[in-house]
Formats: C-alpha cells, structure tokens, sequence
C-alpha cells in the first residue's frame, strides 16, 4: 500500500482513502478493510500500515488526513467514537469538508449501534453491523461511482499492503506441529435403535414427553424413535409403559434410513443428530452444567461459581498439555466471563460431535446477562486480544474437566448403553509451526489470572 509519507507536502494530490477507527478495538477490520479497497485498487491510509516504531505519528496522521485524503472512512462503534483521537479525526475531517467543498468527505461505517456525535449526526452511514462482506458491497459501489476517486490495476498497491503486513509477522518454521480441531470423533456407539408405542389408551403426549432426568428420544408416529428399550417391567422409564413396534440396527438405519416406518436416508440423519445432541445436553445437566438456550434452541453449557474449578484447569494429553481458567472476574467491568460450548452432532464425513465455544457473562457468577447487545460489547471488549492459543487451551481445559482427565466421554443413551467420543479433540498434523513470540501481558481480565483468593474471601469452600 502506498502509504509511505516522508515526501508529502500540502501540494501532493488527494488520492487516498483515509480510515479513522479506535485503537486496538477495530483493528482487526481495518486490516480486513484496508486489504479489500487495495484489492480493488486504491490507496489506502490507516496508521496500522503507514506508522511504525519512531515515526512522528500525530504529524503524519494529521498530514494525511488534512492534505492526502479523498475521503474518510470513519469506524463507528459506540466505544470508538467515544475515544478523542477519532473525535480529533472528525474535527479535522469536517474542516477539510469544508475547504474541498465537499460535503460526502466523511463516511461513516457502522459496525455496531452507536449515538452519532453532533459532525457526522447528519451523514448517512454504510451499514457493516449485518456482516462485513454486505457492508463492503454498498462501500465499493458507492466508491466504484465516484469518478474523483482513482484506482491503480498494477498491483502495487497490494503488494505494498502484503509488505506492510508481514513485517515484523511471526515467521513459519519447519516442524511437527499438531492442530486442535473443534471436532470430537465418536468411537462407538449403540447397535440398535428402537420404536417403540405405549400402551392403547396411554397418554401418547407424557409418552413422547422429553425429560432431563431420561435418555434421548425423538417424538415419531404415535411413539419415540429411542437407543433404550423397555425393562422386565414393561416400562421405559418410572410409570412409562412401552412396548417395542420395531428395531434397526443403527449403521443400516444412518446408511439407508428406515423404510418400514418411512424414514428416508436423510431423515435419519438428522434423527441421528438430534439424539446425538440430546445425549450431549443430558450428560451435561447431569453434571450440574448450566445451559443458555438461543433462538434455535441449542444450547450453550457453562459453570457458575459453584460448580467452575476455582483456579486453572490443567490438562495432559499426548501432545497437549497446558492450563487455563474457564471462568474468571473483572473488577474493572464489575462481572464474571464464563466459558461455554455448544454441541452438534454430525454423521458426515465421519460421526463427530462439533464444538463451538461461545463466552458469556454474569454479575454475580451464576446468573447470565440476557442482554444481546451488553453482552456482545462486553464478548467484544474481553475477546479481542484473545489469541487462538488461549481459545485452543481454554477448550482443552474445560473438556479435560467434564471428562475427568481421560481419553474418552461417555454420554448415556440407555440405562446400559452409551455414545462414546474421543479425546482430545481431532488433532491434524502440519508440516510448518509458526514461531511465536510470547503473549501478550496479562491484565485484570486475562483469564490466566488467579481468582482463588476471591474465594475464600466469600467463604466457598473447594468442594461446593
């Protein structure tokens, strides 16, 4: 990117997109942004490209805001306009609006809801609130149809941003390096599947009825599709009577489906999910995990604080092994994180169970902030900084503690039988590790800091 200013002076011609944004909460989308627009063509100035170790960065900054910019892309978002150095980007950008005449000068760029200060309350924003790539579609439309604005097809540009990028990257080396995947590979699990039907006369709506003190089930028919068949009393569970319709053996009933009861092959592929997520669910509630459940009702499983390890979790696979917190305080924001995951079932390409993360809050350790907006700020403000080590480690740490520290987890699915995965998580192999050059410094909202003291201080005991 041509961003490089020693020579700039007040009668070099305007042909940069200038990006005012907060520092560092935005910066990962300035460098998604940045890369895009030099993509397409343009020069692009941001101090993440174009200010490194000794420049005189308020000089350069304010030079190429008042004398190289075309325009100015302003990153929104409630905490960023809050910061004074963007609030003293909008006074010159207004001024410079001023002296060109031109009253689109300043655009703004909405990635979250935001009270618009009084110079750009008047300015209509481009949204990037819905999803980065939509934004970016209204933004290049609107700068493609500004003749003013020129483009370059030479590729420099990019190549400039490519260099900028990479110095000072962490470097590729040639090593084993073993990845931690989001997938658990299931290793067994039940040889038949059932249909069972209550009795005639029998309550079809308790019969079918999903208890979280049960094994899965699917409401089918007039009865459940079930991994577990009645006992020598007849019942399938305490005052439940049932009797067996038919049965299938599970591989031929996910390879083919069940034509006897209708059940066509993809069909049974979601049954087979949905059972699967079910075992997952029961398991965890049986283990005192708490749950959130979002619109599409899965649900998230998390610890509060008196069921969460008080200090870090340390796991020991082959290959792996470390330690990290799943819960932690920060005084700063006056609230508890809590590391959560969610779980689906999958039979392709092979039977799995996929692991998604999700962190959420509370302000008193136990009772999680509902608000979708406070707690994306809050996901925002926490996770920012987080590297994928700690992601990976933090997954590790809490699979290690709902297994007990072995090489499997068992999820009921019957009063005899289980789904059972493995442990750790898919590991692929690469060739090439990267060298990295240690973590960033700890602060009050690292999760790697202890809060054991905090504890005691409440009078929590270690076994609660």
């Amino acid at each position: 990117m041509r961003t490089h200013l020693n020579d700039m002076d007040k009668t070099s011609p305007r042909t940069a997109i200038f990006i005012s944004h907060a520092t560092p909460e935005d910066n990962a989308f300035v460098r998604w942004l940045g890369a895009k627009l030099s993509a397409l063509g343009y020069e692009v100035w941001a101090d993440l490209f174009a200010l490194h170790g000794g420049s005189d960065w308020s000089r350069k900054l304010e030079d190429a805001l008042r004398n190289r910019a075309l325009k100015m892309l302003l990153v929104c978002t409630p905490d960023g306009l809050e910061k004074q150095g963007v609030r003293n980007e909008v006074e010159i950008a207004t001024a410079v609006s001023k002296s060109i005449s031109d009253t689109e000068f300043i655009i703004p760029l909405r990635l979250a809801s935001y009270d618009a200060p009084f110079r750009i309350a008047h300015l209509q924003y481009i949204d990037f609130s819905h999803g980065w790539a939509n934004g970016f579609v209204e933004l290049s439309e609107l700068l493609l149809a500004n003749k003013a604005i020129s483009r370059t097809d030479d590729g420099d540009t990019l190549s400039e941003w490519l260099t900028d990028q990479t110095n000072g990257a962490a470097k590729l080396i040639q090593r084993t390096e073993y990845l931690v995947s989001n997938w658990l590979r299931i290793k067994s699990f039940p040889e038949t599947l059932y249909y069972c039907e209550p009795p005639f006369g029998f309550d079809v709506q308790r019969f079918q009825m999903r208890d979280i003190e049960t094994y899965p089930l699917i409401p089918f028919k007039n009865g459940i599709l079930t991994f577990a068949s009645p006992n020598a009393a007849g019942e399938l569970r305490p005052g439940v009577p049932a009797h067996v319709v038919g049965e299938l053996s599970l591989s031929r009933f996910r390879s083919e489906g069940w034509s006897e009861q209708g059940i066509e092959r993809y069909v049974a592929s979601r049954h087979f999910s949905d059972l699967g997520n079910q075992a997952f669910d029961l398991h965890m509630h049986r283990l005192g995990m708490s749950a959130l459940a979002n619109q599409k009702g899965r649900r998230t499983w998390w610890a509060d604080i008196r069921v969460v390890p008080k200090t870090k979790v340390s796991f020991n696979w082959k290959h792996m092994k470390g330690s990290r917190q799943i819960m932690g305080q920060s005084e700063k924001r006056n609230v508890f994180w809590h590391y959560g995951l969610n779980a689906q079932t999958r039979d392709y390409p092979k039977p799995h169970i996929r692991l998604s993360p999700r962190l959420l809050f509370s302000t008193n350790g136990m009772d999680i902030i509902d608000d979708p907006k406070k707690a994306h700020r809050l996901r925002r403000s926490f996770a920012a900084s987080w590297r994928n080590a700690r992601w990976r480690d933090m997954l590790l740490a809490y699979l290690w503690w709902v297994s007990g520290g072995t090489n499997e987890i068992a999820f009921p699915v019957s009063p005899t039988e289980n789904l059972v995965a493995s442990l750790p998580p898919f590991l692929p192999v690469a060739k090439f590790g990267v060298h990295e050059a240690g973590d960033v410094d700890a602060d009050e909202d690292d999760p790697d800091i202890d809060y054991g003291e905090w504890y005691e201080d409440e009078g929590e005991s270690d076994e609660e």
